[in-house]
C-alpha cells in the first residue's frame, strides 16, 4: 500500500512540476502566472505528503509538515485567483484585493512556521500505523480551523464563479473550458470535507490524494482545448496589452469587458470602470457618454498634464447576444501625433515658411470664401495690398539674408497688428496683402495709414548695421454701387491699381482706388 501511494504521489509530484516550469516558462499573461504559482504550490504540498508516509521519526514527520505548508495555505486562494482571471469576474484585480485575498493565508504561513511557541495551529503531535505506513496525527487548534473556513469558502467561491460561467457562458469562453475547471475545483473542496468529517478515524489526508485528480483534469483541459495557450495568449496579446483602449457593452449598454489602456484612460477622468451601465459610469461626462451612446466613430480632445491630447473613438458591432441586442466594440485610440502631423502638414501647405503669414494659395481661398460671405451678406470688405519700398536695394546693399529678416520683421508686425480676424499672407517676394472684414473704405484707409507709420518706425539690425524699410499701400472695398465686382479678383486688381499709385506719388503712402495719395 505504501509502495502504490508512493508511486502515485511521485508522478503527481512529477506532472505538477512540469507544468509549474512550462507555465512558468510562458507566464506572458496574469491568468497563466497565476496557475503556474498555484501548481508550484500543490507540488510542494505532496512532496511534503509523500514524505511525511516514507518517514517513521515524530520530528523528520513534523519537519516536512510545516515544509508542506510553504505552499498548502496559498493554494485556496490561488485557485480562487486562477478563477476570476479566466471568468473575469472580477477585472483587474486591484492591488489591495489581492492583500485582502492573501492576508488569512499569510498569517497561516507564519502562524504555522512558529506553532511550537503558541501552538495555535496544531496542539499535539503523535505517529500512528495505519495500512502498512506510519501516518502523522495531529490535534488541532483555534487556527485551524480559521484556516480551513477560509479555504473551504475560496473553493467553494472557485466552484460557483465556474458554475455560473458554465450556465451564462460568460466572455464568450465555450462551456467545455468551464466544465473542466468546474470538475477540477470539486475535487479539492470534496478532499477538505472528508479531512474534516473522518480524519480522525484514519489519519488519511483525502486532499493529497485527491488532488493529483484536478491535475489530470487539468491536464486534459490543456491538451484537448488549449485554453491556456492559445486562446489566453491570443486575449492577452490582442485585448489585454493592446495599446488601444477596448470596451465591449453589452445588453443595456452595460459594461462586459474592458482591457487595461481603457482603465488608464478612464483614470484621466477619475472614473474606475465595473460592470455597469455606461450611463451610470459616464453621468458626470455627458459629452463623452453622448459619445459611447453614439453608433459613428466620434473625435474627443482631452488636456492631460497640461497637454491637449486627441482621441478617436470607433464602434465596431460584436453581433448578437441573448437578449437580442447588438453588442458593441468601443475603441479609444489616442491620435494626437496624428493630428499634431496633420496640423504641421495643414501649416506647411498653407503657410508661408519665411514670413509666418498665409501663403497665396491659402490667401486667396480663405479671402475668395469672406468675399462670397460678405456679399451674401451685404457687409462691408476691404481690401490692402501692400510693397515693400526699394526691396531690391535692400538684397543689393545688405544681403538676401538681411532682405529675408526684413519679410520676417513684417510679417511678425502685420500678424501683431491686424486683428485676429483679418486674413493676412503674403502673396509675392516683398507683396503682402489684407482682407479686412466688415470695415468700410474710410475705416481701411486710417488703418493702412496707421500700419504704414509703423512700418516706418520699424528696424531690423542685421550684422552691425540698422536696416530702416517702408511700405506703399493700395486700399479698395466693396461698394454699394460696385456692381461689377463679381469675385475677389477684381477687388484685388483696384487694390492692386491703387498699390501703383502709390508708388508713383513717391512711395511710404496710402492710395485708395477711387482716390489719389
Amino acid at each position: 500500500m505504501k509502495t502504490v501511494l508512493s508511486l502515485y504521489l511521485i508522478v503527481a509530484v512529477t506532472i505538477a512540476l512540469f507544468f509549474t516550469a512550462y507555465f512558468f516558462s510562458k507566464s506572458k499573461t496574469n491568468y497563466r502566472k497565476a496557475f503556474s504559482a498555484l501548481v508550484l504550490c500543490i507540488s510542494i504540498y505532496l512532496f511534503g505528503y509523500l514524505m511525511i508516509i516514507n518517514n517513521n521519526s515524530l520530528e523528520e514527520m513534523i519537519f516536512w509538515n510545516q515544509f508542506q505548508y510553504l505552499g498548502l495555505p496559498f493554494i485556496s486562494v490561488l485557485w480562487l485567483i486562477v478563477a476570476l482571471l479566466y471568468t473575469k469576474v472580477i477585472y483587474p484585480l486591484k492591488s489591495w484585493m489581492v492583500l485582502l485575498l492573501f492576508l488569512v493565508p499569510a498569517v497561516t504561513f507564519f502562524i504555522r512556521l512558529t506553532n511550537s511557541w503558541h501552538h495555535f495551529f496544531y496542539t499535539n503531535w503523535e505517529i500512528r500505523y495505519l495500512f502498512g505506513y506510519y501516518s502523522l496525527y495531529m490535534e488541532r487548534g483555534f487556527w485551524y480551523y480559521v484556516n480551513i473556513t477560509y479555504t473551504i469558502l475560496c473553493l467553494l467561491s472557485t466552484v460557483i464563479i465556474y458554475l455560473l460561467g458554465y450556465l451564462k457562458n460568460q466572455a464568450g469562453y465555450t462551456k467545455n473550458h468551464f466544465m473542466v475547471f468546474l470538475f477540477a475545483s470539486l475535487f479539492p473542496l470534496a478532499g477538505i470535507i472528508l479531512i474534516l468529517l473522518i480524519f480522525h478515524e484514519r489519519n488519511i489526508d483525502y486532499a493529497a490524494l485527491i488532488m493529483p485528480i484536478s491535475l489530470l483534469i487539468i491536464s486534459y483541459g490543456i491538451w484537448k482545448y488549449d485554453f491556456l495557450e492559445i486562446r489566453s495568449l491570443a486575449r492577452e496579446s490582442i485585448f489585454e496589452n493592446n495599446l488601444v483602449g477596448m470596451v465591449i457593452l453589452g445588453p443595456g449598454q452595460r459594461i462586459v469587458d474592458y482591457n487595461k489602456a481603457a482603465e488608464q484612460f478612464f483614470e484621466k477622468f477619475g472614473i474606475t470602470l465595473g460592470n455597469y451601465p455606461i450611463e451610470h459610469i459616464l453621468q458626470g461626462e455627458p459629452e463623452l457618454l453622448e459619445i459611447f451612446n453614439n453608433k459613428v466613430s466620434r473625435n474627443y480632445s482631452l488636456e492631460i498634464n497640461g497637454e491637449e491630447r486627441f482621441f478617436e473613438i470607433n464602434s465596431v458591432p460584436l453581433g448578437d447576444s441573448h437578449y437580442g441586442s447588438t453588442r458593441m466594440l468601443k475603441s479609444i485610440r489616442d491620435v494626437t501625433k496624428e493630428k499634431r502631423m496633420q496640423d504641421k502638414l495643414k501649416i506647411m501647405a498653407t503657410t508661408d515658411s519665411l514670413s509666418g503669414l498665409c501663403n497665396r494659395v491659402e490667401f486667396m481661398n480663405l479671402a475668395q470664401k469672406e468675399f462670397a460671405w460678405a456679399t451674401r451678406q451685404k457687409e462691408e470688405l476691404s481690401f490692402l495690398m501692400m510693397d515693400l519700398d526699394h526691396f531690391k536695394n535692400i538684397n543689393d546693399t545688405f544681403g538676401h539674408a538681411a532682405g529675408d529678416e526684413v519679410i520676417r520683421e513684417v510679417g511678425r508686425t502685420m500678424k501683431t497688428y491686424f486683428r485676429k480676424s483679418d486674413i493676412v499672407g503674403r502673396i509675392g517676394g516683398e507683396e503682402f496683402a489684407v482682407v479686412l472684414k466688415n470695415a468700410s473704405l474710410k475705416e481701411a484707409i486710417k488703418t493702412a495709414e496707421r500700419f504704414r507709420e509703423t512700418v516706418a518706425g520699424k528696424k531690423v539690425v542685421f550684422g552691425n548695421q540698422e536696416i530702416t524699410f517702408t511700405i506703399s499701400i493700395g486700399v479698395a472695398a466693396i461698394t454699394d454701387d460696385a456692381d461689377d465686382i463679381s469675385n475677389i479678383e477684381d477687388i484685388m486688381k483696384r487694390a492692386d491699381d491703387a498699390l501703383y499709385r502709390a508708388k508713383a506719388m513717391g512711395r511710404n503712402c496710402v492710395a485708395a482706388w477711387d482716390q489719389k495719395c
